[in-house]
């Protein structure tokens, strides 16, 4: 499994994607919540500030500037801790107490660095206020490195919070897309051994129901549809192979004794003929091979037109009725006349009722009757050719529309298994549903058309 396939995987190029984002958010937000907290502290701060010098205030009405001055001492001693400092300085700007060396020009707020307080060491800056009361200023500090640390705190946090939350981000969408990976590298594998080596592997189906899942039954299905499209195939090829043998042995045979006839100075027309007989059969096949490959593969329906049924039926009725008679058998047409209409090729609907008489009368023997019936009903029309002849084997009427399939009963007819195959491709190109099923005794063959678009 390559590294650089994976990460180009679309599972981790989303992680990117998404870690990219985090990143921003982050950018964003942080910016806010380290202004939000910035103004926080330094409100807090300066409250602070304004309490510490409000009590310095009480102290100077109630004791002077001797109790200020011990108060700021006591405040100011090494013991004591260095985040806030107080002065008192007189009218002339003397420092009375404190470790400010100079009180600033202005009244007010002011942020100086550690030298002008005098306390040196690593405080970066110190908030001060300057305020003038009974005859004395005085001057309330403190350091910014709180407010510092605690800014450093969050930038810290939303960076290590982003790091693990990049890192995680990125190790799932490697996880994923490695995942992903190896499934695609299933599909190479069995697409490869399926047409290479076994024809039945099929990928597994974890039964997930994830999309991996769904893609593997996808595959698996066109998997089973090119398998048994090849088994069609080959199953057609070896058919045809064998139902031209015959009449491709008689058609060399004839050809041979027409040339002995030449030779011998004898009539070579009945080889001819005979000749000429195997080649029309042989044309047959393949006619009707193409006609339903045409059919099938015909597109959309830009030539149908109205077609009358009831018109229809009627005809092919009465052009095989005299064949019928001749052979001992009887058939019979039920139709509403005049009223039955669809949208279609007439010339194919034709040749799909024809194939279907012609189908009963071939294996019907005589004294038999075969019935035609076209019914329109709420739901659908339908088109049905029963007889009352050996019918077809249970397990074998499924398969009747299958090319080149032939019953057993009627391995002994002449044939080639076609004339079904056709009526399925003409009723599946005009959007029907062909179906087969036992008459007791016979066959009983139904096309429905579903709801009529012209309607009775």
């Amino acid at each position: 499994m390559g590294r650089a396939s994976i990460l180009s995987g679309a599972p981790f190029q989303t992680a990117c994607f998404a870690a990219l984002i985090v990143w921003i958010i982050t950018a964003v937000f942080g910016y806010a919540a380290y202004l939000a907290l910035e103004d926080r502290l330094r409100s807090d701060l300066e409250q602070q500030i304004l309490d510490e010098e409000l009590l310095l205030h009480e102290i100077l009405l109630d004791g002077g500037a001797d109790a200020v001055q011990r108060a700021i001492e006591h405040l100011n001693s090494p013991n004591r801790t260095r985040l806030h400092i107080i002065a008192l300085f007189d009218q002339q700007g003397t420092a009375l107490a404190g470790s400010i060396a100079k009180s600033p020009d202005e009244i007010g707020w002011h942020e100086v660095d550690p030298d002008f307080v005098q306390i040196g060491g690593a405080s970066p800056v110190y908030m001060l206020h300057t305020s003038d009361y009974l005859g004395f200023r005085t001057v309330v500090a403190r350091s910014l490195t709180s407010l510092d640390q605690a800014l450093t705190t969050l930038w810290e946090g939303l960076l290590l919070l982003t790091l693990a939350t990049t890192a995680a981000v990125l190790g799932l969408g490697y996880y994923f897309s490695s995942q992903s990976f190896r499934k695609l590298e299933w599909i190479e594998r069995t697409l490869d051994q399926a047409f290479q080596e076994n024809a039945a592997i099929r990928l597994p189906v974890s039964g997930t129901g994830d999309q991996f899942d769904r893609i593997f039954q996808i595959v698996n299905r066109r998997l089973d549809w090119i398998s048994n499209l090849l088994n069609s195939t080959q199953t057609t090829a070896v058919t045809i192979a064998r139902d031209l043998r015959v009449p491709l042995t008689n058609g060399f045979m004839s050809l041979q004794k027409a040339y002995s006839e030449v030779e011998y100075g004898g009539d070579p027309k009945p080889s001819l003929n005979d000749l000429e007989c195997n080649l029309k059969r042989i044309r047959t096949v393949f006619d009707t091979i193409l006609k339903v490959s045409q059919i099938e593969t015909g597109g959309h329906q830009n030539n149908f037109k109205t077609v009358n049924l009831s018109t229809l039926v009627e005809k092919v009725a009465e052009a095989f009725y005299p064949v019928a008679v001749d052979e001992g058998k009887h058939i019979s047409a039920e139709y509403n006349a005049n009223t039955i209409l669809i949208r279609g090729d007439e010339g194919m609907l034709k040749q799909l009722l024809v194939n279907l008489v012609h189908n009963s009368l071939r294996y019907c023997p005589s004294g038999t009757w075969i019935s035609i019936s076209l019914t329109a009903k709420s739901e659908a029309i339908e088109l049905v050719v029963a007889d009352n002849g050996p019918g077809v084997p249970e397990p074998q009427i499924s398969k009747i529309f299958e090319a080149f399939f032939r019953a057993d009963s009627a391995r002994n007819e002449a044939g080639n298994g076609l004339g079904l195959s056709l009526v399925k491709a003409v009723a599946i190109r005009h959007g029907a549903i062909v179906t087969a099923e036992s008459n007791e005794p016979g066959l009983r063959v139904c096309v429905s058309f579903g709801k009529p678009l012209i309607a009775a």
